[in-house]
């Protein structure tokens, strides 16, 4: 009688786990390939909303917005938001109204399916101007803050 040898595994039980690895990690994978993404969106979003708070502080104390002119840490901005430097950082656009009671603020977001991106535009209202781009015109990857 010849006695097998059952210590080790078959070929096909290594293929089966090894083809169940790879999928796990295909789907794992392409679930966490966003997230940096979304994460850096998130503090975008999070840095312009405390500037809208600054900005709207500045005109209870000067009854007007600062210029799109002036430099935000230059006009005291610093005072009511701490944190102007990472927002100087995000890179934003800044526009105020002709007679300095409205703003608009915009920064790029990369998530493409930021469906709060285009929810934030049309928070501004379809009758101003929204950082330059025009009245009533809303745009992909922009997250927009305005003063109403």
């Amino acid at each position: 009688m010849v006695k097998k040898n059952d210590k080790g595994f078959s070929l096909i039980e290594l293929l089966v786990v090894i083809s169940i690895i790879g999928i796990l990690l295909s789907v794992l994978v392409t679930n966490f390939m966003g997230a940096r993404e979304r994460a850096k969106d998130s503090q975008k979003v999070q840095d312009m909303s405390g500037l809208k708070n600054a900005l709207r502080l500045y005109y209870n104390d000067n009854q007007a917005y600062p210029t799109p002119a002036s430099n935000m840490v230059g006009v005291g901005i610093s005072a009511y938001y701490p944190g102007i430097s990472s927002v100087n950082s995000v890179g934003y656009t800044y526009a105020v109204s002709t007679d300095g009671d409205s703003f608009s603020l915009c920064t790029a977001v990369t998530n493409d399916a930021n469906s709060d991106a285009i929810n934030s535009q049309l928070k501004c209202g379809a009758s101003i101007n929204i950082c330059g781009m025009g009245v009533g015109v809303t745009a992909q990857k922009l997250f927009a803050v305005c003063s109403n």
